[in-house]
């Protein structure tokens, strides 16, 4: 650690970084979602043409190939919205064994924090629910489509997993993640406002193929 620079300064900055070089790959994830937006109505439409199948019948295979070839069709990633989060997580363990090892980190203080080493000495931790708090607005501005209404309630206690997997972690580790969830939600504010759905084309009628006999 450089000694003109503060160790809290150090994770801010390098978080900000991170976020920045990933960028790009966040654009990406939220057209695909946006395409799966827009393709809704069709995967509503193929869907209800199977209708009441169990999850044994052979023609589920059918279902699911329309809903692959649709996604091919118009270029959607279906899980490409994960992909931001998944490359973020060697960042956290790297940022998990440098706060275990360096000295330097050791008694380095930040605001209220007297040691970003060590978890949060107040008897609420602000940091955790600041995390929790900015956890919920990024899921609330993401865009999630295709989630049943069940789904969504079950991703609606994400972020308080996420407070209290942190609750107990180091602060500069906790500092880490919720300065990146701050710059998500500059970023997806941002793309929010500037991307515009994509046009899809809606097939004609009649075109759907038979899903049962």
């Amino acid at each position: 650690w450089s000694s003109d620079v503060c160790s809290s300064d150090l994770i801010v900055l390098v978080t900000v970084a991170i976020n920045i070089l990933l960028f790009p790959l966040k654009i990406s994830s939220i057209k695909s979602s946006k395409k799966m937006q827009a393709l809704q109505p069709q995967i509503k439409a193929i869907n209800d043409r199977y209708k009441g199948l169990s999850m044994k019948d052979p023609r589920k295979n059918e279902q699911n190939q329309e809903i692959m070839d649709l996604y091919k069709k118009h270029g959607v990633n279906p899980v490409g919205g994960c992909l931001p989060m998944v490359l973020q997580m060697p960042f956290l363990f790297a940022f998990y064994k440098v706060l275990s090892v360096s000295i330097e980190m050791r008694g380095a203080s930040w605001f209220w924090v007297s040691d970003l080493s060590q978890p949060e000495t107040l008897a609420i931790k602000v940091l955790p629910v600041l995390l929790v708090i900015t956890q919920f607005a990024m899921q609330r501005m993401t865009p999630t489509p295709g989630v049943d209404p069940a789904q969504q309630k079950m991703m609606m206690f994400m972020p308080l997993m996420f407070g209290y997997m942190f609750y107990f972690a180091s602060a500069g580790l906790v500092l880490y993640w919720l300065t990146g969830n701050v710059v998500g939600i500059a970023q997806q504010w941002i793309l929010n406002k500037t991307m515009s759905a994509p046009a899809v084309e809606t097939p004609k009628a009649g075109s759907n193929k038979k899903g049962r006999n």
